[in-house]
């Protein structure tokens, strides 16, 4: 279960070049939450919180935003927000019938490590709920083929993810 990251202030859209003081809230649980995704690296993430938002910070928005399936443009957002805040609860519960990029996204995922053969289609179909069954039994979650809190956090620690969001991010 992700845990609840207070933030005190209101929650404006940031991006590079900010230096207010909602940017040193904002660094300070970026890191809290980088340090709860990134479970494959010997040195997860972290960046200095002094109230600027510069180059590294905005790389470490993207970071995240990649991990945590959102949509990859450095700002911190409505949605970065809520992941900031919320962790994976912030994320779209996926079941039968649900399409879209996040469901490609889930099957691209599940494709790589073995789990889904199907066509990568944005369609949460037959294939998709087994291949999201097999996926929660081998991570010992509930088995119920609907994409979840606890669904969205394994995915998003699975090596060849965080691999590509650090290769994508920040290069070789």
């Amino acid at each position: 279960m992700s845990t609840e990251i207070k933030i005190l202030h209101q929650q404006p859209t940031i991006q590079f070049g900010a230096k207010i003081l909602i940017v040193k809230e904002m660094q300070a649980a970026l890191n809290k939450r980088l340090a709860q995704l990134d479970t494959m690296s010997k040195f997860p993430l972290y960046i200095p919180v002094t109230g600027f938002f510069g180059k590294e910070t905005q790389n470490a928005v993207k970071y995240l935003q990649c991990l945590a399936f959102l949509k990859i443009d450095g700002i911190v957002g409505q949605q970065t927000w809520a992941y900031l805040c919320h962790g994976a609860e912030s994320l779209p519960r996926l079941s039968f019938g649900c399409s879209d990029r996040l469901v490609a996204t889930v099957q691209e995922l599940l494709s790589s490590h073995g789990y889904y053969t199907g066509v990568v289609d944005g369609i949460f179909g037959i294939q998709t709920v087994e291949a999201v069954r097999t996926f929660q039994v081998q991570s010992h979650l509930t088995v119920d083929g609907i994409i979840t809190e606890s669904t969205w956090m394994n995915l998003s620690k699975l090596k060849t993810h965080t691999y590509n969001c650090s290769t994508r991010i920040f290069g070789d």
